[in-house]
């Protein structure tokens, strides 16, 4: 049944015209389709849908009397009480795009909500309603709208180009391909697009919309919510966030605060500038939620905005961790570096005291290690421990190899992780200095600091009076004010990280050998050794640990095939 709503209520979520191109009809109608159960949807547009946009699904339809209703302002069938507003479960509600999209083109309504073959349709034009009449009619609902804004020369001045606006229509069909589980065509003047089975299943839909590239999945019960989805591996950064798609239960949101939660699970693992492909759902309970913010419903409100960034970016940063996300892409250069290049990369070797005997004992037979083991799945993969060390490239990069492959270690972040795990289980304690030392805090820091005092002392910090008198009972740490201005900051954007966790990465970081520091034979194999016991490949701050390049991989770049 379709009511209509109370003049207060619409007051209350009325926000502004619902129509603004032709995507908005779109996405208004689609919508509606999917709220009306439809297992396949139609959509074909002219003109960039300036010229007719139309929407046929096999939804539940409606009567003639449903009809007459639907085409009047502010009447939804999509709540029954007041309370509904605040429990949503369906796209639309307000009942303004049936309406505003009438007032603004040339519609037509079609619907049947029997299986006898019998319906029934509507005419509105700018706004002025025709009478219903009978048709011939499947189960289901057809709309079409065509001269849009045809009654207000000025705002139809103002549409993009045909090419612009059928691709804004293009964006949203795709948003909904990725977000339903119905089938989907999509034609665009006269040529289909997009065609979409019921059975495909989400990677396979991420993977028409975005290319077939490396993939990882994620699928995780955080903070009270469902996060699942794909991102893409940290090697394949884009220059803009396009391929960065959110949506809140089923919905598709522009919200750069969920997509700066995406980006900072990545941390470090891309390139300043440089963005992921990501497709991202987030299934909270509705009551948590505020979709009334925006008139078509883009932007979203949670009541608990630092728990949900937190959460989605540890589930990003759990799903980046594994291994198997980290490799080196091997392509041909367009051209060889100089000889001088390679005495540039090699020139640091004095700094570590075993390189060059390490190196000088190399003997790796390629022809023999290629060839005669497979490439190993993820659960099997071969232990750093039984790989022979090479020797160590520019001071930071230990590389070994083993039966299947060469492994490039990053010293400082290996050895980071490692601390880290070791430190975490740790029980605190405090040890006081023998002076003081003056560290100097800005007023946010200050008031940080007094909001979260008892917390931060549970570290084993005791500051007052613009001093450090006692600090953790942590070796190896130089510089106790810039750790305890870092412990701070963490509390500061607690929202994003967890401040205990970040305090140990903190540390584990001081702590760990850093760059053309001197490490022995006996230290590098441990180094190994102790990273086949890692269940988290990545250190603290969220940057790999080792690189492989498989020998099949080698094998065919060189057609050794």
């Amino acid at each position: 049944m379709i009511i209509k709503l109370p003049e207060e209520v619409v007051r209350r979520i009325a926000a502004g015209e619902v129509v603004d191109h032709p995507s908005s009809v779109v996405k208004e109608l689609v919508e509606n389709a999917i709220d009306a159960h439809a297992s396949k949807v139609k959509v074909s547009i002219e003109g960039g849908g300036k010229s007719s946009i139309t929407v046929d699904d096999d939804g539940i339809g409606m009567s003639e009397e449903d009809l007459k209703m639907a085409v009047l302002p502010h009447t939804t069938s999509k709540i029954e009480d007041f309370d509904d507003i605040f429990n949503l479960t369906t796209f639309g509600f307000r009942g303004e795009a049936i309406a505003s999209m009438a007032a603004v083109s040339k519609m037509k309504i079609e619907s049947s909500n029997t299986q006898d073959g019998t319906g029934h349709g509507i005419e509105v034009i700018g706004g002025i309603i025709g009478e219903t009449f009978s048709i011939a009619k499947t189960k289901g609902t057809r709309v079409t709208v065509t001269d849009l804004f045809f009654n207000v020369p000025a705002r139809r001045k103002f549409l993009s180009s045909v090419s612009v606006e059928s691709r804004m229509v293009t964006e949203i069909v795709e948003k909904f391909i990725l977000s339903s589980d119905i089938s989907i065509e999509y034609a665009r003047d006269g040529e289909r697009i997009y065609s979409i089975s019921k059975e495909s299943t989400l990677e396979d839909r991420v993977r028409i919309i975005f290319g077939d590239q490396n993939l990882t999945k994620i699928d995780e019960q955080m903070g009270g919510m469902s996060i699942y989805g794909y991102i893409s591996a940290p090697d394949v950064g884009r220059q803009n966030r396009l391929n960065e798609v959110v949506f809140v239960n089923g919905r598709y949101v522009k919200s750069p605060f969920l997509l700066k939660a995406i980006e900072t699970g990545y941390a470090e693992h891309l390139k300043k500038g440089e963005f992921p492909t990501a497709v991202v759902f987030i299934e909270v309970p509705p009551q948590v939620i505020d979709v009334n913010v925006h008139p078509q419903k883009l932007e979203v409100k949670f009541s608990d905005q630092s728990r949900v960034f937190g959460s989605i970016a540890t589930v990003v940063k759990h799903a980046l961790a594994s291994p198997s996300i980290f490799q080196i892409p091997v392509e041909r250069a367009s051209n060889f570096e100089s000889k001088e290049s390679y005495t540039q990369m090699y020139g640091e070797r004095s700094k570590t005291a075993r390189d060059d005997r390490i190196f000088s004992n190399f003997d790796l037979d390629f022809d023999h290690a290629s060839g005669k083991y497979e490439i190993q799945k993820n659960d099997e993969r071969e232990k750093l421990s039984q790989t022979k060390p090479m020797g160590i490239l520019k001071g930071r990069y230990l590389m070994s190899y083993g039966q299947n492959a060469i492994y490039i270690t990053d010293i400082h972040a290996a050895h980071e992780r490692i601390l880290f795990d070791r430190i975490k289980i740790q029980t605190l304690s405090s040890q006081k200095l023998i002076n003081p030392i003056k560290v100097d805090l800005n007023q946010i820091q200050k008031d940080v600091f007094k909001d979260h005092e008892e917390e931060i002392k549970s570290f084993g910090f005791e500051f007052k009076d613009g001093k450090l008198f006692s600090v953790p009972s942590i070796k190896d740490v130089d510089d106790w004010a810039a750790l305890f201005v870092s412990t701070i900051e963490n509390f500061r954007i607690s929202f994003a990280k967890d401040p205990k966790e970040a305090f140990f990465a903190d540390v584990a970081c001081k702590m760990a050998v850093k760059t053309g520091e001197k490490i022995s034979d006996e230290e590098m194999l441990q180094l190994l050794s102790d990273l086949d016991k890692l269940e988290v490949w990545s250190c603290p701050h969220g940057r790999p640990l080792v690189y492989s390049i498989e020998f099949g991989r080698l094998d065919r770049y060189f057609g050794r095939d």
